[in-house]
């Protein structure tokens, strides 16, 4: 009999068509499980592939371009013609010996100062490492920033070394004569102060003296350079070698006698003006040496100043203006290159900065 309304029964299924099923699920789940195995161990092997050509890369690039530099010996320095006779004694050592120090002696860092502290356009003295060398130094480049204005207090304990172009500094009037300590000497060169000569002060209010030791007991907190006018006058490569050579020598000393703390500011040479009688004196030359000066300023923590782009003009010439004889200059260049030196000046918050300059700190009340 049937009833309206009502859905026909459907009887229950078999148990064989339950264990079909169950056995299809199963092999579901198994088939999921090995897709997820396939993928994780594709995974892994393609992450095994990158680490090894990242290895492999990084040896070559290590073997081709960053492999440690072969270390040489520094070349002795070649006597300069203008140098003082020295004693059979001095001839027989050589110039490390005469300075107790290696040739391969590296500067501290003057005043401890981390570089990292500095501000961004700041430069300080640079991190030296054993094998540090500068292979295309560009005396721009690395010349000191302008960094803020300091008072003239600020050269109190500061000594100016060099020959007879500095003595300008204390024959004409300008911002710092008052100020500065004078070592500055006609015809000397590094050489001088290396091997400790006697000198003629006359041209800074001084008798006799052995320029080294006078700079020495001035007891500095800042020394500025500036030499090569006379090491230089005699052309040839030799020469030159033998100039940068004993500059290392001299700083060397001078870090040694004088402690890391003192800051060290190295001048570049001065332009001239072309044609004078001096053959050695010439705009690419200086420009060269001037390149050296700088690589030797990082490599020994001391500061570089380009003075030279100052007082030159657009073909690299002393300036007509700053002129005294071709070489020398007149007392209006050394108020340009003292209102230079109050501009450039290493970064230290303790510095006499001027109100209105970025770095200018108000007394406290």
């Amino acid at each position: 009999m049937k009833i309206k309304g009502r859905a026909p029964l459907r009887a229950p299924e078999s148990e064989g068509t339950m264990a079909t099923y169950r056995e299809f699920r199963e092999q579901t789940k198994r088939r999921r499980r090995k897709r997820t195995l396939r993928r994780a161990a594709a995974f892994f092997v393609v992450v095994v592939i990158i680490l090894s050509l990242a290895f492999v890369i990084t040896n070559i690039i290590e073997r081709m371009g960053w492999a440690e530099p072969e270390s040489s010996s520094i070349a002795q320095p070649l006597p300069d013609e203008n140098a003082p006779e020295a004693t059979p004694e001095a001839d027989a050592q050589t110039p490390a010996e005469q300075t107790g120090l290696p040739s391969s002696v590296l500067a501290p860092l003057p005043g401890n100062v981390d570089p990292g502290d500095l501000s961004w356009d700041t430069m300080g003295p640079v991190e030296q490492t054993l094998d540090y060398t500068v292979q295309t130094p560009d005396y721009r480049l690395i010349g000191l920033p302008e960094n803020g204005i300091v008072d003239l207090s600020y050269f109190d304990r500061t000594v100016i070394v060099g020959d007879s172009v500095s003595t300008g500094w204390y024959i004409y009037d300008n911002p710092l004569k008052e100020h500065a300590f004078l070592c500055a000497y006609k015809s000397i060169g590094p050489n001088t102060l290396v091997n400790k000569s006697e000198v003629d002060g006359k041209d800074v209010g001084r008798g006799k003296e052995v320029a080294y030791d006078t700079i020495i007991n001035s007891n500095p907190l800042r020394m500025y350079i500036l030499l090569g006018a006379n090491s230089l006058v005699h052309d040839g490569e030799a020469k030159e070698q033998a100039f940068i050579e004993y500059y290392k020598q001299m700083i060397d000393m001078f870090r040694q006698d004088l402690g890391p703390d003192v800051k060290i500011y190295i001048q570049s040479v001065t332009p001239v003006r072309p044609g004078i009688a001096q053959s050695g004196l010439n705009r690419d030359r200086i420009m060269r040496v001037n390149n050296q000066l700088a690589a030797l300023a990082l490599e020994k923590g001391c500061y570089f100043l380009n003075i030279f782009d100052l007082l030159a003009d657009e073909d690299g010439n002393l300036r007509e203006e700053y002129d005294g004889d071709g070489v020398h200059l007149k007392p209006a260049a050394y108020t340009e290159i003292a209102n230079y030196m109050c501009t450039h000046t290493a970064w230290d918050p303790a510095n006499p900065y001027l109100p209105g300059s970025p770095y200018y700190q108000a007394p406290a009340e």
